[in-house]
């Protein structure tokens, strides 16, 4: 515990020095919310198509996804590598500190980053434009705590097999847009077709994005959003576990 605790506050360092993960993993959500409720007419008002929500209510959901899969998929996967690659993961094996107390750290990292990033979003909603708290807070800690785990664990399976910090930045780039497009950040899924609105429902970042929405607007998640998210956490952490390249 006391190595996890050391490592997770070296950790928090390199954080905050990067400008990027500062920037994008922290503020850009509530920034993007703070844009859309601001530039799009109407932004705060009721819409038929989003079933009598306005656009600020449904993105709400959105933005914090969005800065969960920016920290989990573009940034926690070139750290990991980063460490691989200067050996960082192999030298802490000959200390009484295992390489697996460092992948912990970024987790704890990423997790507590993640987590202030979409309380800033929800604050900025409710104090900017008088957007209601989740009305189901239990089951909205249920979803999110699911979708931390199944985008976190989605990044460290592309950081555990990926060579070089250059690799995990290019794959993780090219799992991020999709992700982002399934999330709704580009379309809201709302007014997506049907057949690319159930696809969406079995990626981890749509199912991510219907769980928070179903608990904020006070309703159970389906079990589908719950399952799949409950899976995507599953697989790809024990593959990840199973195949972690530590040299």
């Amino acid at each position: 515990m006391a190595a996890l605790l050391i490592l997770a506050r070296a950790q928090t360092r390199v954080f905050l020095r990067e400008p990027a993960a500062v920037v994008f993993g922290l503020a850009f959500p509530a920034l993007l919310l703070v844009v859309i409720g601001t530039v799009f007419p109407g932004a705060t008002e009721a819409v038929p198509a989003f079933d009598g929500r306005s656009l600020v209510d449904v993105y709400a959901p959105v933005t914090v996804v969005l800065g969960l899969a920016t920290l989990a998929i573009t940034m926690l996967p070139a750290a990991l590598a980063s460490d691989r690659e200067r050996g960082i993961l192999r030298r802490l094996s000959t200390t009484p500190a295992h390489p697996r107390a460092l992948v912990a750290a970024h987790l704890t990292v990423q997790a507590t980053a993640v987590t202030l990033a979409s309380v800033l979003a929800v604050l900025v909603g409710v104090l900017a434009f008088d957007l209601p708290l989740p009305r189901s807070p239990g089951w909205f800690v249920v979803a999110y705590a699911l979708s931390v785990a199944a985008l976190l664990s989605l990044g460290v399976l592309i950081g555990a097999l990926v060579r070089t910090t250059s690799a995990g930045q290019a794959i993780g780039m090219l799992v991020y847009f999709p992700l982002l497009f399934f999330a709704g950040v580009y379309v809201p899924l709302e007014i997506m077709p049907p057949g690319i609105q159930t696809i969406a429902g079995y990626t981890p970042a749509g199912a991510a994005v219907r769980a928070l929405s179903d608990a904020w607007a006070g309703d159970p998640p389906t079990a589908t959003s719950l399952l799949v998210l409950a899976a995507s956490a599953t697989i790809a952490g024990g593959v990840a576990v199973r195949h972690f390249r530590w040299e």
